[in-house]
């Protein structure tokens, strides 16, 4: 497969290889609004032209790829070029890489959208390939966690924090494993990571820390490290967050529980901050509040359960308490002829019994429930 950038353009070219078109169709867009990719002798070919010097330019649904196989268990593509990126359904943070890959049902579409900087792009030639993770019965991946470093565990409120987590797979199959970060034993953080046999993958969360005081801070299952983020010297917003409280500890199944929670800031600057909603142990909804120094403001949030239970609640680490979901009440239609005697004497056949009273209705609502084809890269 072949790559062109020439000045003010680029052009993709993809041959469909044999051993991977069994897994998967490629496919030109049929959006009316995207007429960038064509297939020629085989190939889909796409051009870009008159792009911008030094800007960023993406086209959305530019091409497709349709699984066409209940084995396929993800597809990336790779290429040599700086400055382009495939991404997915119109959303150019969505990168399609092995770190990143589609994960497609049979017949299931993705479409694929591309972007090009030309601040990196140069007129060159290069190449790129579609990978193509399938599942084998008699291979298997055995990835584990194998280091977690922290860019720093000492920093002042406002600054980031990096956390990198080393795996290695161990099986004689690609897998794909999601990496969790957690913060005070709440998921605040996931990302995909596909490693294939024998080899090591790394994965980097980065987390701006708004808070003060002390954290636990570690991936999957493998033991915390302690950070400790102290309030700035210099002029910098302070938050905290408080008085997180639920507007009912009982819901029925398909209501939506409310869930308020005042943040300050107690520094002495203006900044901003992602307040988030936690349900049990992963981190559900956020939201972003900037605030003046001594401003404060109250942030809600709304979170429908659809299954009975018990959930625990908090608001940036802050605990609003519990909230019990039961089942929704069932009722029974109760059923009345309105006709009277003379009435269905004379009236036709098909009006009699037609009218009926219900006396209760049963609400429902959703729920929510509480990877180049390597045959498994060998």
């Amino acid at each position: 497969m072949s790559l062109t950038i020439p000045t003010g353009a680029v052009s993709l070219g993809v041959t469909q290889q044999a051993d991977t078109t069994a897994h998967f169709e490629l496919a030109p867009s049929t959006n009316p609004n995207s007429q960038y990719a064509e297939v020629q002798n085989g190939k889909i070919i796409i051009d870009m032209n008159g792009l911008s010097d030094r800007a960023t330019t993406t086209a959305n649904d530019v091409f497709t790829i349709t699984a066409t196989d209940d084995r396929l268990e993800a597809v990336w593509l790779s290429h040599e070029v700086d400055g382009i990126t495939f991404y997915e359904d119109g959303d150019p943070n969505a990168k399609i890489d092995e770190s990143n890959p589609l994960h497609l049902e049979p017949g299931e579409t993705a479409h694929i959208g591309v972007s090009v900087d030309t601040h990196l792009a140069e007129s060159t030639n290069g190449s790129f390939e579609i990978h193509v993770l399938t599942e084998r019965d008699d291979r298997s991946s055995d990835i584990s966690l194998e280091d977690v470093t922290l860019s720093q565990t000492d920093l002042t409120a406002g600054e980031n924090l990096t956390v990198t987590a080393t795996y290695e797979n161990r099986g004689d199959a690609t897998g794909i494993h999601t990496a969790e970060l957690l913060v005070d034993g709440v998921v605040v953080d996931q990302q995909r990571v596909a490693v294939k046999p024998g080899k090591s993958q790394t994965v980097s969360f980065e987390r701006t820390m708004s808070q003060t005081g002390t954290f636990e801070i570690g991936v999957d299952d493998a033991p915390t490290r302690t950070v400790t983020v102290r309030k700035p010297a210099k002029p910098a917003p302070d938050f905290v967050v408080s008085n997180a409280t639920l507007e009912a500890d009982s819901i029925t199944a398909g209501e939506s529980a409310v869930v308020s929670a005042t943040v300050e800031n107690w520094g002495n600057a203006t900044g901003t901050m992602t307040a988030e909603l936690a349900v049990g142990e992963y981190v559900v909804d956020t939201r972003r509040v900037e605030l003046a120094p001594n401003e404060s403001a109250t942030v809600t949030f709304e979170w429908r359960f659809d299954g009975p239970g018990a959930y625990a609640l908090a608001v940036s680490g802050t605990d609003a308490g519990s909230v019990t979901v039961t089942e929704p009440r069932s009722y029974a239609a109760e059923v009345r002829n309105l006709v009277t005697p003379t009435t269905a004497a004379v009236a036709p056949p098909l009006a009699v019994g037609a009218f009926f009273l219900v006396t209760a209705v049963n609400r429902r609502r959703d729920l929510w429930p509480v990877w180049h084809s390597d045959e498994a890269d060998s």
